[in-house]
């Protein structure tokens, strides 16, 4: 009885202290915040200055590139001005048509920048005053188009090249499907490749979604002694046998946003002269952006940060990065089943 009588005063004991420390707690804008445990990484690639001096001294590539990119456009531009000479500039059906032309030419370019540009468009019709080609750039989020998958295995292999003197490879038989010589090829290489044993790829080894600066795999982490010995014993447990989205970065891609970024540039430091504003700067800001989502460490370090923020709200689940895995091209993740918003 006398046990029972003190469990049922515990409660209020620890209660009355737990109210005595809220009394004499100090406000909460003088409380010690506790540090984050990650921390934002600074975006290193990107120097506009040195981009500027890259690009002057070759006349010939950016000609070549302007060249490119300048008259799909212009073209796209005379039709527009036909179109308000014929008066069919509110025809729906004409403004569809010149919309996916617009789309079209921006993933045709191979440019990450123009399509960022017509990503970030689509998000503002009131800026390009035309809904209809706000709904065609809306598609460039997924509908920009796979390059091969084989890329993108050797891609993959590269990245991870760093794991392979810990790999102890063991001996498997290929797998016996015959869809193709092109299939026969990737799968072939997928599961005799050592790098590439430690997923196994579903979708027949091909991607499943792909974006403006890589595409994306569905595989699962195989367990085993290879595994452990790439990513360590504790790293192994957490993730072997999970599935996960692998990200691969398209080829070359750095290189093509530097001179896009030098394009872009220098046509806000020629329209600021005439126009005035600080046009270079929202260039310079734009460049940061890009620059800093081609470095998937830093996309990982995002990840860890925004779950470490908000990862403890029930209604937010932050999909975790496998960091020993992950690389500056290529970010291995947690697959979680959704719903396109």
């Amino acid at each position: 009885k006398l046990a029972a009588e003190s469990s049922l005063n515990r409660p209020t004991s620890r209660t009355w202290r737990q109210q005595r420390s809220i009394r004499e707690s100090p406000p909460s804008d003088q409380r010690r915040i506790q540090p984050l445990k990650t921390k934002p990484m600074p975006i290193i690639d990107y120097d506009a200055h040195s981009i500027i001096d890259h690009y002057d001294k070759r006349p010939l590539e950016v000609g070549w590139r302007l060249n490119c990119l300048g008259l799909p456009l212009l073209s796209w531009y005379f039709s527009l001005l036909t179109d308000k000479w014929l008066g069919r500039e509110k025809d729906t059906k004409i403004q569809r048509q010149r919309g996916r032309e617009l789309r079209e030419h921006l993933v045709r370019s191979g440019s990450v920048a123009f399509i960022k540009s017509g990503q970030a468009l689509s998000l503002r019709p009131d800026l390009i005053r035309n809904k209809i080609w706000a709904e065609e750039l809306g598609k460039l989020v997924d509908a920009v188009g796979s390059f091969s998958d084989i890329e993108a295995m050797n891609i993959l292999r590269r990245e991870l090249s760093d794991l392979l003197p810990k790999i102890r490879t063991t001996n498997a038989e290929p797998r016996r499907k015959r869809e193709g010589k092109y299939l026969d090829k990737l799968q072939s290489l997928q599961d005799t490749d050592p790098i590439l044993r430690l997923f196994e790829f579903t979708n027949g080894g091909r991607s499943v979604a792909s974006a403006s600066i890589g595409q994306v795999y569905m595989a699962r982490i195989r367990r085993g002694a290879a595994l452990e010995a790439a990513i360590g014993q504790i790293e192994a447990e957490k993730w072997g046998g999970k599935t996960v989205a692998i990200k691969i970065q398209r080829k070359n891609v750095q290189a093509s946003a530097s001179l896009d970024m030098y394009l872009l540039r220098r046509s806000a430091m020629w329209f600021s002269m005439f126009r005035g504003g600080d046009l270079p700067a929202i260039a310079d800001q734009f460049g940061m952006q890009l620059f800093g989502e081609l470095d998937y460490v830093r996309e990982a370090n995002n990840c860890d940060r925004f779950r470490e923020l908000y990862g403890h709200w029930p209604d937010v689940l932050v999909p975790q990065a496998c960091n020993r895995l992950t690389r500056k091209k290529v970010l291995v993740m947690e697959w979680v089943d959704g719903v396109k918003g």
